[in-house]
C-alpha cells in the first residue's frame, strides 16, 4: 500500500465501532486493590505500563492454561508474567534492553535458594582491591552512587550476564528496580524510582545542598538479598515464557503462525516518550556503551499522526499470521491524544485495510470486534471501602489539558522530585494534582480505549462469565514453570 503524502489531510469518520462484547466490563479490573498480583509484577517501575489486573481479566476470561499470550511491545512485561502467573505461556517482545532485561528476568522464574546461592557466590567473588582504582563510570555516575555500592555495581555490571534467561538474568531484573529511589531500599542519592533524573539536575541539588543530596553507604549484595526474597515469597509462577530482543515488524518470523490466541499490548502512544533518557542509570548499567542515547536512536517513538498510522499497519500485519484462526483475539490499549480517539483511527487507517496470503494460500483480515472504553467514570474514584491519597504529576499539552501521567506518588515530597526531575528533563508544563482515588498507578492516559479485532475466521468466546474471574496473584495449576528460551535479533 503507498505512503500518504505528508500534505494530505487525514479524513477520519465518525466512529461506529460498537462499545461492548461478551459483557467486557472496565470496572471489574478497576476494582481491584492495588499490588494483588504476583510479587513479580513490581521488580522495577516503567513508564506508561497498565496494570496487571488489565490483562489478568483478559487472560482469564478468553484463555486457557497452556494457550499463549503475545505482548509485542512489552515494557517491563506486565502481560507475558501475568500469562505465566496464571499457567499460560506469554511471550513478549521489545526493542528496548530495559525491558528485555525485565521481562527476561521475569520469565526466567529461577527458585529462591538458586537465587540466592548465586548471589553468595557473587558476593564471595567480590574483591575490593580489585575496585579501589577502577575506571570507566562517567562523572555522572559517580555523583549518583556511595564509592563503595559503586564500586559493587562496577563489579556486578562485569559479572551477571542478562543475555540468557537465566538466574543472573532474573538478579540484574532485581538490581534494575533498586538502582534509583528514596529509601533504604535503594542504592542511590534520593531520587523517584519511575525514571532517572537530569544529571544536570542532580549536579545542581547536590552543590546546592550536599547534605540532604548525600549519597547513602549501601550494600548491593544486602539490597539485592532482601529483594529477591519479596520478590519470590509467593513462589515460581506456573506457566512458561519467552522474551523476544527485536522489532515488532519482524515477530512474523519468529513466532509461530496461529499459535496465538491472545495478543494483549499498549502501543507506543502518539507522543514523545524517551525511554532512553529517561532510563539512563539502569542502561549505564546494561549496555556495554553505557550510553542511553543508543537507545533514543534505535526507538521511533517521535510519530506524527500518519506515520504513527503506518507503524501500527506494519505491527499488525506482521502479527496477524500469528493468530490463532479459531478463537484468537487482539486486544490493543491505546489512549486517547488530544481528544482523538486514536483506537478508532488505528482500525479505520491501519487494521481495516490489512490482507496477506497465509501459508496455505487464504488469504487473512482483521475484522472489528469492539472499541471499550477503560475510564475511570467520576463516581467510582471514591469508595467506602479503600481511599487512597494520590499525588498525580502530570503534563500538560497547549490548551492546559493533560496529556500524559509521568508518575504517582502517596507522598507529596516524592511528587514533587518526580515533577522537578520531568521539568528538567524535557521542560514540559508540568503540575501536580491531588485527588481520593482508586490506585491505578501506571494509566498512561486518562482515557483508554480497547481495540478488539480478531482474524475474520476467528470466533472468540469467553470461557467464564465476570463473576468466575479469580483473583489470585499465582494460581495453583498444575503447569510448571522452566527456565525459558529466548530470541535475540541483531
Amino acid at each position: 500500500m503507498a505512503k500518504r503524502k505528508p500534505s494530505q489531510k487525514l479524513q477520519t469518520p465518525e466512529p461506529d465501532a460498537p462499545d461492548s462484547w461478551c459483557g467486557v466490563d472496565a470496572s471489574i479490573w478497576q476494582s481491584q486493590k492495588g499490588r494483588w498480583a504476583a510479587p513479580q509484577h513490581y521488580m522495577c517501575t516503567y513508564m506508561a505500563m497498565f496494570p496487571p489486573e488489565l490483562p489478568h481479566y483478559f487472560i482469564e476470561r478468553f484463555t486457557e492454561p497452556g494457550d499463549t499470550i503475545l505482548d509485542p511491545f512489552c515494557g517491563r512485561g506486565t502481560a507475558p508474567v501475568e500469562a505465566a502467573a496464571q499457567g499460560r505461556h506469554g511471550i513478549g517482545n521489545d526493542l528496548n534492553p530495559l525491558a528485555v532485561a525485565l521481562t527476561r528476568g521475569k520469565l526466567s522464574n529461577p527458585s529462591l535458594d538458586d537465587v540466592l546461592v548465586r548471589l553468595d557466590e557473587l558476593e564471595a567473588g567480590y574483591d575490593l582491591s580489585e575496585w579501589r582504582h577502577f575506571s570507566g563510570a562517567p562523572e555522572r555516575i559517580r555523583m549518583i552512587f556511595h564509592i563503595n555500592t559503586l564500586r559493587q555495581l562496577m563489579y556486578l555490571k562485569r559479572e551477571l550476564d542478562w543475555s540468557k534467561p537465566e538466574v543472573d538474568a532474573f538478579l540484574t531484573a532485581v538490581l534494575m528496580g533498586a538502582l534509583h529511589g528514596s529509601s533504604k531500599g535503594f542504592l542511590s542519592l534520593p531520587m523517584p524510582n519511575t525514571f532517572s533524573m537530569g544529571w544536570g539536575y542532580i549536579a545542581g541539588k547536590v552543590k546546592e545542598d550536599p547534605e540532604r543530596w548525600k549519597c547513602p553507604d549501601r550494600d548491593a549484595f544486602e539490597v539485592l538479598r532482601e529483594r529477591v526474597k519479596r520478590q519470590l515469597a509467593k513462589g515460581p509462577l506456573t506457566g512458561t515464557g519467552e522474551t523476544i530482543y527485536g522489532d515488532v515488524r519482524d515477530l512474523d518470523d519468529k513466532v509461530e503462525h496461529g499459535s496465538v490466541q491472545l495478543l494483549f499490548t499498549s502501543p507506543p502512544y502518539l507522543k514523545v516518550i524517551k525511554y532512553g533518557l529517561y532510563n539512563w542509570i539502569r542502561l549505564w548499567f546494561l549496555l556495554d556503551s553505557g550510553d542511553h542515547k543508543e537507545v533514543d536512536e534505535v526507538l521511533d517513538d517521535t510519530h506524527a499522526l500518519e506515520k504513527y498510522l503506518d507503524f501500527m499497519r506494519d505491527t499488525l500485519t506482521a502479527t496477524l499470521p500469528l493468530m490463532d484462526r479459531q478463537r484468537g483475539v487482539s486486544c490493543l490499549a491505546i489512549g486517547d491524544v488530544k481528544g482523538l480517539n486514536l483506537a478508532w483511527a488505528v482500525w479505520h487507517h491501519a487494521a481495516r485495510g490489512i490482507e496477506i496470503e497465509a501459508e496455505d494460500g487464504s488469504t487473512l483480515r482483521y475484522r472489528l470486534i469492539a472499541i471499550i472504553e477503560d475510564n475511570i467514570p467520576p463516581e467510582q474514584k471514591v469508595t467506602k471501602l479503600w481511599k487512597t491519597l494520590v499525588h498525580q504529576v502530570v503534563r500538560l499539552d497547549s490548551d492546559g489539558k493533560v496529556f500524559e501521567v509521568i508518575g504517582e506518588s502517596n507522598e507529596e515530597a516524592e511528587a514533587k522530585r518526580i515533577s522537578a526531575a520531568a521539568e528538567s528533563l524535557e521542560g514540559f508544563t508540568i503540575e501536580i494534582r491531588t485527588e481520593v482515588t482508586n490506585d491505578k498507578s501506571g494509566k498512561a492516559t486518562p482515557l483508554d480505549r480497547i481495540l478488539i479485532i480478531a482474524p475474520e475466521s476467528s470466533q472468540p468466546e469467553p470461557l467464564i462469565d465476570n463473576s468466575q474471574i479469580p483473583w489470585q496473584p499465582i494460581s495453583n495449576g498444575t503447569v510448571q514453570m522452566t527456565l525459558t528460551s529466548f530470541s535475540n535479533s541483531g
